[in-house]
């Protein structure tokens, strides 16, 4: 799967309007030309859209711990 582009300032600020004023989620992008999904999940967190997510295991051992350990 390729890496898609985020969704512009302007495509942003009509989600919002569109949004407000309870379009359903295949008006809304059918209007921007984007996939329902993309849209979907906007309208889902619209202040989390955009921001990075932890995509790996959390490490059992932090670095004080790595120190301490004996080889």
């Amino acid at each position: 799967m390729g890496l898609v582009s985020t969704l512009s300032s302007e495509e942003l600020a009509q989600l919002d309007i569109m949004i407000q004023l309870g379009c359903s989620t295949l008006q809304m992008s059918r209007r921007i030309t984007r996939s329902q999904c993309c849209v979907r999940n906007y309208a889902r967190d619209t202040m989390a859209h955009g921001s990075a997510k932890l995509t790996r295991r959390p490490r059992i051992l932090n670095d004080r711990n790595k120190r301490s350990v004996v080889r």
